[in-house]
């Protein structure tokens, strides 16, 4: 029932710079956060881009200062909000 409810909220895309090598670590640790709907490793710029649902700004903005950039390793963030037109 989460899964389905996931589904139909907002999301945003996260793109993480991380210390070089520690993207195994960091990945463990954004598995744990509560609306991550997906988390991979790419090559560029960032070294990993998450998914997130939430059902409001505040929400979103709590998972990204007080959770996401609280791990350890993360050196910064950059978030994507989609939209339609």
């Amino acid at each position: 029932m989460i899964a389905n409810l996931l589904v139909d909220m907002p999301k945003a895309y996260v793109l993480i710079n991380c210390d070089s090598g520690a993207e195994s670590v960091v990945i463990d640790s954004i598995k744990l956060i509560e609306n991550v709907t997906s988390c991979n490793v790419v090559y560029g710029v960032y070294d990993i881009i998450i998914e997130v649902s939430y059902e409001t700004m505040n929400q979103l903005q709590d998972l990204i200062q007080n959770k996401l950039r609280k791990i350890n390793k993360i050196g910064s963030t950059l978030t994507l909000i989609p939209f339609d037109f």
